[in-house]
């Protein structure tokens, strides 16, 4: 299982990185301010099933990959270094993503099933999982049970960053400002770059 030395920066590069808005965000933050508070926390009970689909199919794969061939685990590993790099590049020069959009489905249900979709209809779910959690795996033992642990740590980062932006969607709508959510874009970006050259040169040591 990873260290408590892999786990602290893991826990940390979580919560940066989901406090970026994205699509999921995009979609919870509409929720709420048509829905209410707990339009929005529905949703993301979707997501978060969502997401640990994904946490499971990232296991699956990346075990039986390092299990048919041991050498591209490194291979998996600098791939999605160079992923995370990129992606801090995109936050470093790009634009907020965080929109109001159409209001959600009006049963709880409904809600539950658009936020499981919402994560599965965007692929960046699927690459940036499959990318990060594998960066903070140890080869040594086997990858599935450590991507799965990774996975829910990450979920549970997500459900509070998500539910902070709920609450703030929900009970003060002039709160979420664009350029509050540039300052985090742009903070975010230069920690997952930098987190990311860190984990590459600790993997080549």
């Amino acid at each position: 299982m990873p260290s408590i030395a892999t786990l602290i920066p893991f826990v940390i590069a979580c919560y940066v990185v989901c406090a970026v808005p994205g699509i999921s965000v995009s979609a919870m933050v509409s929720t709420a301010l048509a829905r209410g508070f707990w339009g929005g926390i529905w949703q993301e009970m979707g997501a978060q099933l969502g997401r640990f689909s994904v946490v499971l199919l990232v296991a699956v794969a990346l075990q039986a990959i390092t299990t048919l061939v041991s050498a591209a685990f490194d291979v998996i590993k600098y791939a999605g270094a160079a992923y995370l790099i990129y992606l801090g590049v995109k936050y470093l020069i790009g634009h907020s993503t965080l929109a109001v959009e159409a209001a959600a489905p009006p049963s709880p249900a409904r809600q539950v099933v658009a936020g499981f979709f919402v994560v599965w209809t965007n692929p960046k779910a699927l690459i940036f999982l499959g990318a990060f959690l594998p960066q903070f795996v140890d080869p040594r033992f086997p990858a599935w049970p450590q991507v799965i642990v990774l996975g829910l740590i990450e979920m549970f980062a997500a459900l509070c960053t998500d539910s902070i932006y709920i609450a703030l969607a929900a009970f003060a709508r002039g709160a979420i400002s664009g350029k509050r959510i540039v300052v985090v874009n742009r903070l975010a970006g230069v920690i997952l770059i930098g987190a990311a050259i860190w984990l590459a040169l600790q993997h080549k040591a």
